[in-house]
């Protein structure tokens, strides 16, 4: 391994690099080359590697290069076979190195990964040693009778044993990339020697920087769907391995596509980060705390619909008809507008970079997906686009520089729109979990009308992270009877807010039916948090026990209920008998 001989080893025996940095840096890289080091041998030993194939068509001797891999295969696949069997292989293991550093690390990074079918193999690798002066034996490959390509080839099946065992490296090499692209670039800035030794690595490698060594397992493993496809195409469809290779296919698609979802996630995760530390909020020009609408904004974090804030599409549009040019940004739930504030004409090459001095302050308040109706392209202009919204009287009109941009927006935003929806009745959803055995009852006739004025609160407690969160608390209540959920409006900033709300429900067993009752800090762009709560069944508060109580006229009644955390809730309840 080129990247293990001439950078690795000289930089830990040069203790430019530690053990834990190492670690840190090529965390599973190893395990990867391991698991298709494996699936290449694997090949070793299904598929004959011929001295001479002959095509068919005009006779031509060819000398296929002994090397296992999916494209040698693939072209085998498209050749009839007319040749002597060779013993000879070549073994596509890695070279161990004999330095302890990074007989660690491939042993920490599972480098001694064995594939369900690795027991086919002859290789024999033994790293679980973490002895300094020991080395390990010299992995050996010990070849079998190996076969041409026929009736008794089983690509499919070995490429079906070993790539569904890949996921979980890939996901977690993946996952792991932000944070060592950051430790590699702390460590460049920080050590003359180390960035003098990556030029070097580089100039001998023709080229090909250290990035481009660890990009690689993700590249190979995106051509993985290609060449299986194209040995698939040349597979009889009558052939027994057949079906083999065609579930190869959709299993090597899937895996590409769970690697790219990944890869987005992270380069999402990225980007909110750098939006977190070069957006400048409020009025005030060196305002960077953070708070919109007296909440503290974290780009990276689960949003009001309790799933991953992502950003869906940034670009540069202008605001009509003022002319103003403004940044814009989408998110999973909402869109957001800003200006660049730093002086700055090549702002494109540094929007996402880690070191610039760009800045961004936000041309106005957040606009929610759940307050935008629509957007549509404009009839009279190719490049203009509006959005309709229930908290503006008139669209707003923005232009792009391309038709297409302007499709791009247009079609980003819809969808946006429409999967916030989706999540918005999810949550509604959750909610009403508790009631489910409830509903069967409003297939029955109601027996009585409940009439409650949700009137106040008193001594709301916030949790800590409420606290940290907001500089003030918008409670509002919200109480379930049966099916049917009704709510309050928030009040801004207090701990004994009053709501004087009316609400009514229908009763269908005065004995049974519970009145579910919680009281939430209203979120822009978190999840709601939950001030108290308590469940409680209708005799709990009648003013006098329910015999006596259906005897009586259909008064009005006060009650206070305490909830689960020492607040307390004042209702008045009004309870009407519905005659059949």
């Amino acid at each position: 391994l080129i990247v293990a001989n001439d950078f690795i080893k000289p930089l830990n025996n040069a203790r430019i690099l530690s053990d834990y940095e190492i670690e840190q840096l090529f965390i599973n890289w190893y395990n990867l080359i391991a698991l298709n080091s494996s699936l290449l041998n694997a090949f070793h030993e299904q598929v004959n590697y011929k001295e001479e194939l002959s095509s068919s068509e005009n006779g031509v001797i060819m000398r296929t290069p002994r090397s296992a891999s999916l494209s040698n295969i693939q072209l085998l696949a498209q050749l009839p076979v007319r040749s002597t069997i060779s013993d000879r292989h070549r073994s596509h293991t890695p070279e161990i190195l004999h330095s302890p550093s990074i007989l660690r690390i491939k042993h920490l990074s599972g480098f001694h990964h064995r594939s369900p079918s690795s027991h086919n193999l002859s290789m024999k690798q033994n790293i679980e040693y973490m002895n300094d002066n020991s080395s390990p034996p010299t992995p050996t490959f010990q070849p079998h009778g190996s076969m041409i390509i026929n009736e008794s080839t089983k690509i499919g099946e070995i490429l079906c044993s070993y790539l569904p065992t890949m996921t979980n490296d890939y996901f977690r090499y993946c996952n792991s990339r932000s944070q060592a692209n950051k430790s590699f670039q702390t460590k460049a800035d920080s050590n003359e020697q180390f960035r003098s030794h990556l030029q070097t690595f580089q100039d001998q490698t023709g080229g090909l920087s250290l990035n481009g060594f660890l990009t690689k397992p993700i590249q190979r493993v995106t051509r993985y769907p290609l060449l299986i496809d194209k040995i698939l195409k040349h597979t009889p469809t009558d052939h027994s391995d057949y079906q083999s290779i065609k579930q190869a296919y959709d299993c090597a698609r899937h895996l590409n596509e769970q690697i790219n979802k990944q890869i987005s996630e992270q380069e999402s995760s990225s980007r909110l980060d750098w939006l977190q530390q070069h957006l400048i909020f409020g009025s005030d020009e060196n305002s960077s705390d953070g708070y919109l609408f007296d909440e503290l904004l974290k780009f990276n974090s689960l949003n009001k619909y309790n799933i991953p804030r992502q950003l869906l599409l940034n670009g540069m549009i202008t605001k009509m008809p003022s002319g103003k040019d403004l940044l814009a940004f989408l998110f999973n739930d909402f869109l957001l507008f800003s200006t660049i504030k730093s002086s700055s004409s090549n702002w494109q090459t540094q929007l996402f970079e880690q070191k610039t001095n760009l800045l961004l302050k936000i041309y106005r308040m957040p606009l929610f997906l759940t307050d935008i109706i629509i957007a549509n392209d404009s009839l009279n202009d190719q490049l203009t686009f509006s959005i309709t919204t229930k908290i503006y009287d008139k669209p707003l009109v923005l232009k792009t520089q391309q038709t297409n941009v302007r499709t791009l927006w247009v079609k980003a935003i819809n969808n946006a729109v429409e999967d916030c929806q989706v999540a918005e009745k999810s949550v509604l959803a959750d909610k009403a979990i508790f009631t489910t055995t409830e509903n069967k009852r409003d297939s029955k006739i109601a027996v009585a009308r409940l009439l409650l004025v949700v009137q106040e609160a008193y001594d709301l407690m916030p949790s800590q992270t409420t606290l940290e969160r907001h500089r003030s608390v918008d409670p509002y209540c919200e109480i379930t009877v049966g099916s049917l959920t009704l709510k309050t409006p928030f009040i801004k900033r207090t701990i004994k807010p009053k709501w004087n709300a009316p609400m009514q429900f229908l009763l269908y067993d005065l004995v049974q039916d519970t009145i579910h009752i919680n009281i939430f800090d209203n979120e822009y762009f978190s999840p709601n948090e939950n001030l108290g709560y308590t469940t409680i069944h209708l005799a709990d508060i009648l003013p006098c026990p329910l015999d006596k109580f259906l005897l009586q006229p259909s008064l009005p009644f006060t009650q206070r209920l305490y909830l689960n955390n020492g607040s307390s809730l004042v209702m008045k309840c009004v309870v009407q008998l519905l005659t059949s």
